[in-house]
């Protein structure tokens, strides 16, 4: 399971968190590269991420991969850093141009892990935000509300500085031809009483399993196989693990992890042979 194309495959297929436009913020999706020279079992060279890389970084490389691979799309500029006096200021993660209609796309990713809260007690004043600051990190130190603000008041605007424009200049890049737009990507855990909730604004193919809180596992106890998956895994589809835990073995070791200020994904392998996936949180 854990080769080149299933690897490349987990990423590709991951869905953007919205459709169209939100906020202002207008999607750039996966499915617009044209990979039809890739077929399975192709042998890929995947770049070669350093052990340690978070996953956010390890995206980059994934989408870096995606731009090159294509046969529609060059990548012009990838993750440039900006600097005034000396001091970085930010970076822009892809300038790209579509081949067929000669498009310029300043693109930037953003690839996440969410639960969705509906207990949490926002002070935000429209119903849209209120709504989406329910998204929040597996650990709570992430919001997705924070993220839509950083990309709308730094990360999109730093285009327009004027260091920026300087090295666009330099690659002979015009700046008033490039269109703006993000690549949204998430992983979106529910509770599981709300499977069959209306989620307004969001993609529901980002929904990719649930979550628990630590004392609600506790009284869910199965004879199922359980597995922990390392970080950079967990964008892959479950599968079958060298190292499996029974329930008991999972509770513990999610109750640590959890004092150390980390929620655990689970994979949970059911008789039949399928697999459920879940966080433990406090």
């Amino acid at each position: 399971m854990n080769n080149n194309f299933a690897r490349f495959k987990a990423f590709y297929k991951t869905a953007s968190l919205w459709s169209g436009s939100l906020l202002g913020l207008k999607q750039f999706y996966l499915k617009n590269f044209d990979f039809n020279h890739l077929k399975e079992g192709d042998a890929l060279e995947l770049p070669s991420i350093p052990q340690g890389t978070v996953l956010g970084k390890r995206a980059e490389y994934f989408f870096k991969f995606c731009v090159e691979e294509s046969n529609n799309y060059k990548l012009l500029l990838s993750n440039v850093q900006i600097f005034k006096k000396k001091v970085t200021v930010g970076e822009l993660d892809y300038i790209v141009k579509e081949i067929s209609t000669g498009h310029i796309i300043h693109i930037e990713l953003v690839y996440k892990f969410y639960i969705y809260d509906p207990e949490f007690a926002s002070t935000e004043k429209s119903d849209l935000l209120i709504e989406l600051s329910k998204y929040r990190g597996p650990n709570r130190r992430d919001h997705l509300i924070r993220k839509i603000k950083h990309l709308k008041n730094h990360q999109l605007p730093l285009l327009y500085s004027q260091e920026t424009e300087d090295i666009l200049t330099s690659h002979s890049i015009p700046l008033e031809k490039i269109r703006q737009q993000v690549c949204f990507l998430a992983h979106l855990f529910i509770p599981h009483k709300y499977w069959n909730h209306d989620f307004k604004y969001i993609n529901k193919a980002c929904i990719v399993g649930y979550y628990f809180k630590i004392s609600a596992f506790a009284k869910a106890e199965t004879k199922n196989t359980y597995f922990l998956p390392e970080k950079y895994a967990w964008k892959m589809t479950p599968f079958s693990m060298s190292d499996s835990f029974t329930f008991r073995e999972v509770l513990e070791n999610a109750s640590k992890s959890l004092e150390r200020g980390f929620a655990p994904l689970v994979w949970m392998q059911l008789d039949s042979g399928d697999f459920e996936s879940f966080f433990i949180v406090k």
